[in-house]
């Protein structure tokens, strides 16, 4: 339950995103920022919590455990959370140079 909570924001980022794409009645001003706020949203998200849960793992004295050596639970939530950052950067990153 704890990894279902740590996780919602970026399900709630990531409706944002879908409705921004599926609505043509938005603004573009609006579009762009919405489109900013929620990739900017995501990435410092997903890195602010990867950053907090391995603090947490170094103070329990875990930090050095493979990541094959984790619970599943927190196998999968850092997986999806690095792969939220990675998605979420490679575009912002492109976006930053075209415009």
């Amino acid at each position: 339950m704890k990894k279902t909570l740590i996780a919602s924001p970026t399900f709630v980022l990531i409706i944002a995103r879908v409705f921004e794409l599926i609505d043509p009645a938005l603004i573009p001003s609006v579009k762009n920022n919405l489109l900013a706020f929620v990739m900017t949203g995501l990435a410092l998200y997903s890195f602010l919590v990867i950053f907090v849960s391995g603090l947490t793992l170094e103070f329990q004295g875990r930090s050095h455990a493979k990541l094959s050596q984790m619970p599943r639970g927190s196998k999968h939530l850092f997986d999806y959370l690095i792969a939220v950052l990675v998605i979420t950067l490679i575009p912002a990153m492109y976006l930053m140079t075209n415009n």
